[in-house]
């Protein structure tokens, strides 16, 4: 195989970039959106209340795509998997899904009966949103899947994975700043800020196609990828994924992170607005503080792995996450101003923020390919892909959950919600720090050494 080259890796990385951007863009505004604050002068077009047990109607809809997933996450992973086609196993689904992801992504935000609360403002949500998903998963997994074929050691894997999490921070930060560009948008023209909401999201939603689209066309896996399709089915591959006891641990520790990820991603609109007293454009630079904090700890991540091991640091990662999430349950109660209130937030984050950008997909790539050693069969598609569900299982939990939550107060006035959610994601961070303490990192990385692997 060809060596991995710095500009393969860059246009690998700006892959990450493109669907980093479309994803945070759900995962910070879809909520804040349907579920406006009073006063935000955003259209309210579907029911704000629980419509059942409680549940919103946002956390039914991201529940049932969600339980689509459980069916398309692993058969499009074992789709990919299984491929011959002629330029690859991955490429192929990421030239023909990413279209259909930057394009999905801009109709969820546009329903058909725009400032009413219509019936079938719900339906189109909710086909759209699944719609969405699906493209998600048929762009995402088959591009994750490359970093353990590209990666030729776990050193090789280290470097790409802190080469990703540096975009997937710019996608998120670039997200984070369209109040920015909507306000400019109002500034410029007589519209709604509803519509200049769907103008900027569909602006963003065309620079991400342009970066999904630089990978898919611009690597050629035959030349850098060496990993053979696999003979089994997606049961059998299921199954065989599921016998990693390691792996397990790792996926029930996931579940939690990418839980309390949701909620910190969904709410923290709210606490810079609502508890901090802030504005919304304050969102983006607290995002691209976290985010310049945390691209200066990479290269201390990068070489602390490689000496001291990967759990070792996520273990660090968990306690500073519990920490953050302590922190903001006191934002607004503290003798000093809300922007400087935000400051150990910063510092806070980006710790776990630079360790959780950089490992975890390190961590996935070296069990799909111990897998491999064990049994013979190259399944990267089926790790990433199972990782995937239950990244978006935790965050559909999130969505679920936190409506919910918000009901109990949302507002300057009442911020009980707010500071509950907090509190919950708390929780749940500590209980995947319990969980990671079983993965066996020593036992992997044994195996691999013996192989000649890594």
């Amino acid at each position: 195989m060809a060596k991995l080259s710095k500009k393969i890796r860059v246009y690998y990385a700006l892959g990450q970039l493109g669907w980093s951007l479309l994803a945070s863009i759900i995962g910070t505004w879809l909520i804040y959106f349907y579920l406006p604050p009073e006063g935000s002068g955003i259209d309210i077009v579907v029911p704000q209340g629980g419509i059942f047990l409680g549940i919103t109607l946002i956390g039914i809809i991201t529940a049932f795509a969600t339980s689509i997933d459980a069916i398309t996450d692993p058969w499009i992973a074992n789709k990919s998997d299984k491929s011959t086609h002629p330029l690859g196993r991955r490429i192929p689904f990421m030239r023909k899904s990413a279209f259909p992801f930057a394009m999905l992504l801009v109709l969820v935000f546009v329903v058909p009966f725009q400032g009413d609360v219509h019936i079938l403002n719900s339906v189109w949500l909710f086909i759209i949103f699944t719609l969405y998903i699906i493209a998600y998963t048929s762009y995402v997994v088959p591009y994750t899947a490359l970093l353990s074929e590209l990666g030729d050691s776990t050193e090789e894997r280290i470097d790409l994975s802190t080469y990703i999490s540096v975009t997937w921070f710019l996608g998120l930060v670039i997200a984070t700043f369209a109040p920015s560009i909507w306000d400019v948008l109002l500034q410029l023209f007589d519209i709604s800020k509803t519509l200049a909401m769907q103008i900027t999201f569909g602006m963003l939603g065309v620079v991400a196609l342009i970066f999904m689209l630089i990978p898919a066309y611009g690597i050629d896996e035959k030349k850098y990828c060496k990993a053979s399709a696999t003979s089994l089915d997606m049961k059998s591959s299921i199954k065989s994924v599921f016998a990693n006891v390691d792996f397990r641990y790792f996926l029930l520790s996931e579940l939690g992170y990418w839980l309390s990820n949701g909620f910190f991603q969904a709410t923290l609109v709210y606490y810079i607005t609502v508890l901090a007293l802030q504005k919304e454009s304050s969102v983006g630079l607290i995002v691209t503080a976290v985010g310049i904090l945390s691209f200066s700890l990479y290269p201390a991540v990068n070489k602390l792995s490689k000496k001291y091991g990967k759990k070792k640091l996520m273990i660090v990662s968990f306690f500073f996450l519990i920490v953050s999430f302590i922190y903001i349950s006191f934002l607004g109660k503290l003798p000093f101003s809300g922007i400087v209130q935000l400051i150990p937030v910063i510092v806070f984050f980006a710790i776990p923020s630079a360790i959780s950008g950089v490992l975890p997909n390190a961590i996935i790539a070296d069990c799909a390919v111990y897998d491999a050693y064990e049994t013979g069969e190259n399944k990267e598609a089926l790790y990433f892909g199972v990782r995937s569900f239950l990244s978006k299982v935790g965050i559909a939990l999130s969505t679920l959950i936190l409506p919910s939550v918000l009901a109990m107060g949302k507002s300057v006035e009442n911020d009980t919600g707010i500071r509950i959610s907090v509190l919950i994601a708390a929780g749940v961070a500590l209980f995947s720090l319990i969980v990671f303490l079983k993965y066996d990192e020593e036992r992997i990385s044994a195996k691999m050494e013996e192989s000649k692997i890594s």
